[in-house]
């Protein structure tokens, strides 16, 4: 993986160390205590390419799984703004960066999540992004602004037998 240099990019990587953080994250990725393994299980702007060097197998998907994509948003992704502070500028860095998160359905009904699942997974995300507001800005973590579940919903009936049935949910973090 190429290391995050920059300003984007860094910011990416604060905000993967934050969800790493999370006790809720670590749990879901069978990792508590360890940040590190959990940050193991975040990718930046996307999965590893396929081993077959096309499309990611049903395998390859399940094996990834519990998985987050953290990714600056296509519009409105990132500014500076200059905010004057004595005798020179500073500038203010703030942006719009998403978070993927995509994980097994844990039961299902025919090819459906079943309400508890759904419910388990409102829970977890739930407690999680509790937990990202807890540790935002502190020392190597994303000074979140705001938070928002924009979307969650599962595969359609068409995927699940080259994907697996999975849970994801689109978050938006402003910064």
């Amino acid at each position: 993986m190429t290391a995050p240099a920059g300003s984007i990019s860094l910011a990416q990587e604060h905000l993967r160390q934050t969800l790493a953080h999370s006790a809720s994250w670590q749990a879901e990725c069978n990792c508590a205590g360890d940040a590190a393994a959990a940050a193991e299980r975040i990718y930046p702007n996307g999965l590893p390419k396929p081993e077959n060097g096309e499309t990611h197998t049903k395998q390859e998907l399940q094996s990834y799984r519990p998985y987050a994509i953290v990714y600056t948003a296509e519009k409105d992704g990132f500014r500076k703004t200059a905010d004057a502070g004595g005798t020179h500028f500073y500038y203010n860095p703030s942006g719009q960066l998403m978070v993927r998160i995509n994980r097994e359905a844990p039961e299902a009904a025919g090819d459906e999540p079943t309400a508890d699942a759904n419910t388990t997974f409102l829970n977890l995300l739930g407690k999680i992004l509790d937990e990202m507001c807890d540790l935002a800005g502190t020392a190597g973590k994303l000074a979140i602004q705001s938070l928002s579940l924009d979307c969650y919903g599962w595969a359609e009936p068409n995927v699940i037998e080259t994907q697996g049935l999975w849970q994801e949910a689109d978050l938006t973090v402003q910064h």
